[in-house]
């Protein structure tokens, strides 16, 4: 081998070297990914929060999709909040325009306190993965 070989050589081996952190670039991540069941049914579409109780690190959310979501959340304890949204009507974009374009209004579909007031907790443990389940009602809680 000759000398511009072995530096080049070397230098490729000091490369892959570097890139071998063992976890060291960011936090553990672990897999989240669960059911959202709303009043009996999966819910069609929405959306999913992991916020840190302790206000650090990252949120982490997902779609829902029939009832389905994954993602990849920081371990530790977590608020958690479901949103959905269903069209409740339409209105003109610019109401002085007679030919103007319609847009739809919507309503949030699931109870303020599974959102923006959620009681929702849950935990996430170290580990490669875990299936977490939430079952809601729109009834008021007794």
């Amino acid at each position: 081998m000759h000398t511009c070989e072995k530096v080049f050589a070397a230098t490729l081996a000091l490369v892959g070297l570097a890139g071998c952190g063992g976890g060291s670039i960011g936090p553990e991540m672990v897999v989240v990914a669960g059911q959202v069941v709303f009043d009996g049914q999966p819910l069609e579409t929405g959306s999913i929060s992991f916020i840190p109780s302790d206000g650090q690190g990252p949120t982490a959310g997902a779609e829902i999709v029939k009832g389905q979501y994954k993602t990849s959340v920081t371990p530790g304890p977590k608020r958690v909040e479901i949103r959905s949204t269903k069209v409740v009507g339409q209105r003109k974009t610019y109401e002085d325009m007679p030919d103007s374009p319609t847009v739809d209004v919507v309503e949030e579909l699931i109870p303020p306190r599974y959102n923006a007031e959620s009681d929702l907790q849950h935990s996430v443990a170290k580990g490669k993965s875990a299936a977490v389940n939430f079952k809601l009602d729109a009834a008021p809680p007794h």
